[in-house]
């Protein structure tokens, strides 16, 4: 009868820890992927395990490190939590840069965190390969790092007007 008891109690454990990692899912908001992190911390899971299951789950980069930043996952760790469960590299140091952690901060934790210095060094570039120009989603529709083109004309006191142009 004890070991029944033991047998149910491992499984109901086991079943509790599976149901907490496996309620994210493709569509959620960045709410509700925020309150997922927040409920699988609260229940003792490792960074490691809430990026696989997020990753399984369809989960995007973006979403998942805003919401283990504001969840107090230090930034190396979620950087390496997320890269050793499957998400690219470039696209989660893009995706920290994007909520908001310096470069100069990513650079370090991503290297600290095992990512190839090429990877981060394009990916912390404005207007590098794959940095930051994937911010407006999967088909780098942004324009995140790119520079506007600026026409500069007018007169300045004196012989009269002239024209800048910088494309």
């Amino acid at each position: 009868m004890k070991t029944f008891k033991k047998i149910a109690l491992a499984a109901g454990i086991t079943l509790s820890s599976f149901a907490a990692v496996a309620a994210f899912s493709p569509n959620m908001t960045l709410a509700q992927v925020d309150a997922e992190v927040q409920q699988n911390l609260a229940a003792g899971q490792s960074l490691s395990a809430i990026a696989a299951a997020a990753k399984k789950a369809g989960v995007s980069e973006a979403s998942l490190i805003s919401a283990l930043l504001s969840q107090g996952a230090d930034l190396q760790s979620a950087i390496g939590a997320m890269v050793a469960a499957g998400y690219q590299p470039a696209a989660v140091v893009s995706a920290a840069i994007a909520a908001g952690a310096s470069p100069a901060a990513v650079t370090q934790a991503a290297l600290a965190a095992g990512v190839d210095p090429q990877i981060v060094t394009a990916s912390t570039a404005a207007g590098g390969p794959q940095g930051g120009d994937t911010v407006g989603g999967p088909s780098g529709s942004g324009n995140f790092g790119s520079s506007p083109g600026s026409n500069f004309s007018g007169g300045g006191g004196g012989s009269g007007g002239g024209s800048v142009s910088r494309s």
